[in-house]
C-alpha cells in the first residue's frame, strides 16, 4: 500500500513502517474476525460502530468498500492518521539485529519512542491504550468507537513482519528490490509494499477470489480459533519472521545492520536503499513460496487474535 505514490503524497515522511496489508489485506482480517466473535459481541460491536459512524467527510483510500461494518473500519486507521496525528501507532522498531524473547517487555519497549505529547509511541502502546478505552464503559460512546476501529486495524497492522522489524531501513521502505524482474513494465518495489500488498495482490488475481472467499479458504485452512490477547508475544512473533522469512529469504543476503544504529533518518535511509540495490535483489516464485505461505498465515492469525480480544472486551 506504501508504493501507492497518489496516497502517499498526502502522508508525512514517516521514521518507521508506515501502512500494513492494504486494503484487501486489512479488510479480510475483520471478516475473520467476525466469523469468530459471539452472536452477542458480533451484534455489540456493530451497535457500537453504527450509532458512532466514520466522519463521511473523510477521505477513504479504499475504492471497494464492504457491507460488513468492522471490514469498512478496518482501514479507518490508515485514512484518518494525519488528522489524529498517528502514523507512529501503526509499528515499532525492533532492530532485526535484536533476537527476543517472547517475554521480553524491556527489550521490546525500548525501541517504542516517547510520544512528547504524552500519546503512545509505538503500536504496541497504542494498543494497549486504545484497548483500555474500549474496556471502559464510563468513556464516551464516541470515543470507544474510535478505539475500535483503532484497534481493528492495530492487530492487523502488529500481524505484518515488517511492522515490528527494522533494519535501519524504515521497516523495509528504504529497501528498494526487484519484483519479478523479467515482467514487463517490472520496476524496484520496496520491500515494505512487497509485503504489505503486492504478493498477496498477486496471489488474489492468480486465484481469481473475491475478498470475502480468499478470507473463508484462510479460515478453512488454519482453523485455530480465537487467540488470548498478548501484545507482546505477537510483536515478537511479528518480529522473528521479520527476521527469518522476510529478510532472511532474501538473496544474496542484506547485511545485518546494528541495532545501535537504530531506524534510518532521511540521509540514512539514502544510503542504505543504494547500499541494497548495488545488491540486484529481485523476488521471484522461490521467493514468494515461503513468503505467501506465512503471510496467510498472518492475515489468519490477525483474525483470530482480533477476535479474542473482541469477545473478551464485550463478553
Amino acid at each position: 500500500m506504501r508504493s501507492v505514490l497518489s496516497f502517499l503524497a498526502v502522508l508525512p515522511f514517516a521514521t518507521g513502517s508506515a501502512l500494513g496489508w492494504g486494503c484487501e489485506g486489512h479488510q479480510m482480517i475483520a471478516l475473520i474476525a467476525r466469523t469468530h466473535l459471539t452472536p452477542a459481541v458480533s451484534s455489540a460491536v456493530d451497535r457500537l460502530l453504527r450509532e458512532n459512524p466514520i466522519d463521511p467527510a473523510l477521505k477513504r483510500f479504499c475504492k471497494d468498500r464492504p457491507d460488513d461494518l468492522m471490514a469498512d473500519a478496518a482501514t479507518w486507521a490508515d485514512d484518518a492518521r494525519n488528522i489524529e496525528k498517528t502514523a507512529d501507532w501503526h509499528f515499532i522498531d525492533i532492530p532485526l539485529a535484536i533476537q527476543g524473547d517472547p517475554t521480553d517487555e524491556k527489550e521490546a519497549m525500548k525501541w517504542c519512542k516517547p510520544s512528547p505529547d504524552g500519546n503512545p509511541g509505538c503500536i504496541v502502546s497504542a494498543i494497549d491504550q486504545e484497548w483500555a478505552i474500549l474496556r471502559d464503559q464510563s468513556q464516551p460512546a464516541p470515543l470507544r468507537a474510535k478505539a475500535l476501529r483503532y484497534l481493528i486495524h492495530l492487530v492487523g497492522d502488529l500481524s505484518q513482519p515488517l511492522h515490528a522489524t527494522d533494519n535501519h531501513d524504515r521497516g523495509g521502505n528504504c529497501t528498494e528490490i526487484g519484483f519479478f524482474s523479467n515482467e514487463k513494465n517490472a520496476k524496484p518495489e520496496n520491500l515494505h509494499s512487497i509485503w504489505d500488498s503486492k504478493i498477496l495482490s498477486r496471489d488474489l488475481e492468480a486465484t481469481k477470489a473475491a475478498q470475502p472467499q480468499y478470507a473463508r479458504t484462510l479460515d478453512r485452512d488454519f482453523a485455530r480459533g480465537e487467540s488470548k490477547v498478548d501484545v507482546l508475544a505477537w510483536t515478537w512473533d511479528s518480529h522473528r519472521l521479520g527476521a527469518a522469512v522476510t529478510y532472511g529469504d532474501l538473496k544474496p543476503p542484506i547485511p545485518v545492520v546494528p541495532a545501535a544504529l537504530g531506524t534510518a533518518d532521511e540521509a540514512g535511509c539514502t544510503e542504505q536503499r543504494a547500499a541494497v540495490a548495488a545488491l540486484h535483489i529481485s523476488i521471484d516464485d522461490e521467493y514468494v513460496s515461503h513468503a505467501l505461505p506465512v503471510i496467510r498465515e498472518q492475515l489468519a492469525k490477525a483474525g483470530y487474535r482480533l477476535a479474542g480480544l473482541l469477545n473478551q472486551t464485550f463478553q
